[in-house]
C-alpha cells in the first residue's frame, strides 16, 4: 500500500484594492484576463443614454441572459456584438489580418464590414433572407404578445409578417379584421390614388385602438 502526503494548498491572498472600480478591474484583468473595459467609448455612451432617457428597459435588454434555452454560444455573440468586439474584417484588418475591410460575401456590391453589416446589411442573398426571416420572426411574437392582452387582438386591420405556413408553425391564426396585407383605405387621406397605397411599403402591423367617448363636458369617459 503506498500513501502520499498531500501538500496543504494555500490560504487565499487577500489584496488591498482603493475601490471597487478603478482597482478591481484592473485587479481581474491582470490576473484572469477578463478585458480592461472603457467607459468612454461610444458604445458605453450609447446605452447609457437610452437607460437614462427610458428608451431602454435593463431588465428587459439583458433577460436573454438568464433564459435557460438560450445557447451560451449566443449569449457570448449578443454580449460581442453590444460591446463593438464581433470580428468582423475591420477587425481583421486591425490585427493585420488582412488588407480589405470590405464584405467577403458582398461581391457585387462591396460594403465595409461591420457588425452592424453583418446583423442587417449584407446583400448576398442568403443573408438577406435569414435578416428578413428573422425580423418577421420577431414580428410574429409580438403578435403572439398581442394577442394574448384579449381586447387589442381584433384592432389589427392589417398585417404583414410573412406566409401562412408560418404563422401555422408558431401556432398563430390571422384575425379575421386582418385578412389583407394592404392598409385599408380609410386610413388615407381623401382623395390618396389606390395605385400608391397598392404599392408603397407594407407596415409589419397596423393597430388602430378604440377612441374613448367624450361626454358633454369633454371629458373622457
Amino acid at each position: 500500500m503506498y500513501t502520499t502526503n498531500m501538500a496543504h494548498s494555500p490560504p487565499p491572498k487577500l489584496w488591498y484594492l482603493p475601490n471597487h472600480r478603478d482597482a478591481l478591474q484592473a485587479h481581474m484583468h491582470l490576473l484572469h484576463k477578463l478585458g480592461n473595459a472603457k467607459i468612454e467609448v461610444n458604445y458605453y455612451a450609447y446605452y447609457q443614454t437610452l437607460i437614462k432617457d427610458g428608451t431602454a428597459n435593463g431588465a428587459t435588454s439583458n433577460a436573454h441572459l438568464t433564459i435557460s434555452n438560450i445557447p451560451f454560444k449566443t449569449k457570448c455573440i449578443i454580449m460581442k456584438y453590444r460591446t463593438g468586439t464581433l470580428y468582423n474584417k475591420k477587425h481583421a484588418v486591425l490585427l493585420k489580418l488582412s488588407t480589405s475591410q470590405t464584405c467577403p460575401l458582398c461581391p457585387l456590391c462591396p460594403q465595409l464590414d461591420s457588425a452592424l453589416h453583418i446583423l442587417s446589411g449584407c446583400q448576398h442573398t442568403q443573408i438577406r433572407n435569414m435578416i428578413t426571416e428573422r425580423h418577421l420572426l420577431a414580428c410574429r411574437m409580438i403578435l403572439k404578445a398581442i394577442s394574448k392582452i384579449g381586447s387589442l387582438g381584433s384592432c389589427i386591420v392589417s398585417m404583414d409578417i410573412g406566409s401562412n405556413e408560418r404563422m401555422t408553425m408558431q401556432y398563430l391564426q390571422v384575425p379575421e379584421t386582418a385578412e389583407s396585407r394592404i392598409v385599408p383605405k380609410w386610413l388615407f387621406p381623401p382623395r390618396f390614388p389606390d395605385k400608391d397605397r397598392f404599392t408603397s411599403i407594407r407596415p409589419d402591423f397596423v393597430l388602430v385602438t378604440p377612441i374613448a367617448a367624450i361626454t358633454q363636458n369633454n371629458k373622457l369617459m
